[in-house]
């Protein structure tokens, strides 16, 4: 009876030990790809963002925590999960400013609002950083 313990025991940790490393794995796989999505815009600055929304995806979207970059020549929203990117040429970019409302949401935070317009269409997105004033600047 205490072998048959001592082999569900150690099974379990086993199995455990083996999801243990898997999920590392999964983990270092994505912030390599993540850092690796960074730096193709060679970025100035950069810190961790929540995208509050996109304007073109309406209401019902997916929202998310990423990375916020700016480089010489485009601003990146690099999100973690789902993996994907708004990618804006800084020449494209119309205004950024802060507010609290944005797609019908409010907040009780500053969030910064960056619009621009490519080729006649214009899109909006909003995204919560740390430092609103700072990120307008940049952006200027």
């Amino acid at each position: 009876m205490l072998e048959i313990v001592i082999i569900v025991i150690a099974g379990l940790l086993l199995g455990m030990l083996a999801f243990a490393l898997v999920g590392l794995t999964r983990v270092r796989s994505l912030r390599t790809r993540h850092r690796q999505r960074l730096a193709t815009i060679d970025p100035r600055h950069s810190e961790p963002a929540s995208l509050v929304g996109l304007a073109s995806e309406g209401r019902l979207q997916t929202r998310g925590m990423g990375t916020l970059a700016v480089g010489d020549t485009h601003l990146l929203f690099a999100q973690l999960l789902p993996e994907r990117d708004i990618l804006v040429p800084r020449d494209a970019i119309s205004s950024a400013r802060a507010t609290r409302h944005f797609l019908g949401k409010t907040t009780g935070a500053d969030l910064l609002v960056v619009t621009w317009d490519v080729d006649g269409l214009a899109d909006a997105a909003a995204f919560s950083v740390p430092d609103v004033a700072a990120w307008r600047d940049r952006l200027a």
